[in-house]
């Protein structure tokens, strides 16, 4: 990833990253823009922002870097449930108070339920090329950060997804999605704990399995949630004092479901009600570089997960 900014005046900013995936541009690689947007101030505490946008929702989105989490992986309720990374053409205002209160509100693109599967919505984020905009989205998020070491907030998204899509009879199909999320971190003296939950919703679920030929356990999901909880120490202190490095113990519980709600007449694949257990390890000789192994115990209800272990190695510049 190659962050690029420019500074026009004390009230104009570009921000920008653009990413190399996969370290190739062919059939197995990409070269895309990460986000990419200006920020304009009209008070100290206020900005209009437009531009490609990260949409505000849970704690990885907006910073989903590896180095900012833990686990080789991201947890897969913000995969799954809230499809990071999530990006979109959009524009509304940020800000912050002085009493640690922050917030960003936009209005973007609706996602495309074209793409929406038992597995979730994640194929359904437009990511802002050739998008189609029929349908817009209202999202955003408050965060509070008054206290050393805290941050709580919340977040949601809410639109129609159909994108002209139309039923048998020639109806468009709304397909609402709001989904919605609230999250807690809390650092302090050398322990870091912590732990969303996110909730979605989707409308006109039998017209889009129709359109879209799904059939039984194939369904789109009606609703959708999911949680987990981190627990990591850093333990360096106990051996070196002073250092600005970190060793990093950590233990990870998730749970999510991407059909725990499905229409009259379908039934929902026991595969995707999954529970993760990820415990492992991370060493950071800096707080942009970080060296990890872990394990991951995955189940569902229909015993076919398979369980993974994880080598990495993160840099964040």
């Amino acid at each position: 990833m190659i962050y690029v900014g420019f500074k026009f005046s004390d009230r104009i900013l570009f921000n920008s990253e653009i990413e190399f995936e996969h370290a190739s541009t062919g059939k197995k690689g990409e070269v895309s823009m990460e986000f990419g947007y200006l920020d304009a101030q009209i008070t100290s505490g206020v900005a209009v922002r437009a531009g490609m946008v990260l949409v505000p929702v849970g704690i990885i989105n907006e910073f989903h870097e590896p180095s900012t989490f833990y686990g080789s992986l991201r947890p897969e309720t913000e995969a799954a449930i809230i499809p990071t990374t999530w990006r979109t053409n959009g524009f509304g205002v940020v800000g912050s108070a002085k009493s640690g209160f922050g917030y960003r509100f936009y209005l973007v693109e609706g996602l495309n339920a074209s793409g929406f599967s038992a597995s979730g919505i994640r194929s359904g984020r437009q990511s802002g090329s050739r998008s189609l905009a029929e349908d817009m989205a209202l999202t955003g998020r408050v965060d509070y950060t008054g206290l050393a070491g805290v941050n709580l907030g919340a977040s949601f998204y809410t639109g129609n997804s159909g994108q002209g899509m139309k039923n048998a009879a020639g109806n468009e199909i709304g397909g609402r999605v709001t989904l919605w999320s609230v999250h807690g971190i809390l650092v302090r003296r050398g322990l870091e704990l912590r732990g969303l939950l996110a909730q979605s919703t989707i409308g006109d679920v039998d017209s889009l399995n129709r359109i879209l030929k799904f059939t039984g356990s194939s369904s789109i999901g009606k609703k959708q949630n999911g949680f987990y909880l981190t627990v990591a120490y850093d333990v360096l202190p106990f051996f070196a004092k002073g250092k600005t490095s970190a060793l990093l113990p950590f233990v990870q519980y998730e749970k999510l479901d991407s059909q725990s709600g499905v229409p009259a007449g379908y039934t929902a694949h026991a595969a995707n009600e999954r529970t993760n257990l990820t415990y492992g390890l991370t060493f950071k000789p800096h707080p942009n570089v970080a060296f990890k192994f872990d394990y991951v115990n995955r189940r569902n209800a229909a015993t076919t997960a398979t369980n993974q272990f994880n080598l990495a190695v993160n840099y964040l510049f």
